[in-house]
Parts: C-alpha cells; structure tokens; sequence
C-alpha cells in the first residue's frame, strides 16, 4: 500500500490535495490591500478586491485531479467556470514543468501540467504549483506512479 503526498485515497480513487499556501498568502495579500483601499476613501476598488478573492478561495475549492486507477481515467475540473472532463490513460501525452523565474535566475514558481491529445486537439490541465523543483518532481513522481507509467520500462 503506497502512502502519497499530494494525493488522499477515498476508495478507488486517488484525488489531488489542493495546496493551500499559495492561495493563503495570495487572498491575505488582497485582503491587506483592500483594506488600505477602503481606509484611503477607494470604496469600489476594495469591494472589486474582495469579490477577487472570492473568486480565488471559490476556484481553490472547486479544482479538482482525480485518478482512477481501475477504470484508468483521470477527471480534471480546472476552475468554477469550466467543467469537468474526463480522460483516459492512452489519452495522455506528457508533463510539463514550467518554471518562472525573476531576473532571470531565480525561480518564484514552478508549475505541473499534463497534457492529454484526444482526436487530435492536445488538451492541458495544470496539476500543481511549487517553489522548487523538487517538489514538481515529487508530484510528477507519484502521479506517474499511480498511473503505473513506468511498469513497462525496463
């Protein structure tokens, strides 16, 4: 029985753990402002801000990856305002790890995607974010794990 990081077992599925560090900091960070605005007589641009990161705590609790091994499929619903798709294994293509960097060097965040090709239109879902590669490839590790990517090389 495998114990994963970013992945909950609820019976035969395995669901991504949303992370919520990023989005903490992120909504705390537009609260903080949208409070200045509001102090500062900018009533309308404090309620935009709040209703922002609503969105945002919204979005966070409706994405969702998960991975059914036995039917091997992967259902992914990236956001409140798109729906939900469902994949099959022999539809997936690859990963992707894009990493952004400041000045050109140092890297602020790392994000997962996986790619999906079905009847010819590549379709891309984005798994997880990071701050370092290490944990992108700890992800990447125990998503192909479960879809028992590697059995086969050898």
């Amino acid at each position: 029985m495998n114990t994963y990081q970013f992945y909950k077992k609820e019976g035969n599925l395995l669901i991504f753990k949303n992370q919520p560090v990023f989005v903490s900091v992120l909504v705390i960070a537009i609260f903080i402002v949208a409070g200045l605005c509001y102090k500062y007589k900018i009533p309308l641009l404090a309620i935009f801000l709040v209703a922002f990161a609503g969105l945002i705590i919204a979005n966070f609790f409706a994405k969702k990856l998960i991975i059914d091994p036995q039917q091997q499929t992967i259902t992914c619903k990236p956001s409140i305002f798109v729906s939900t798709k469902t994949y099959s294994f022999q539809d997936f293509s690859h990963f992707q790890v894009l990493a952004m960097k400041y000045l050109g060097f140092i890297t602020t965040n790392v994000f997962l995607n996986i790619y999906f090709v079905v009847n010819g239109k590549e379709h891309k879902f984005m798994i997880g974010q990071a701050l370092t590669h290490k944990g992108i490839q700890k992800m990447v590790n125990e998503t192909e794990d479960i879809m028992s990517l590697n059995e086969n090389v050898r």
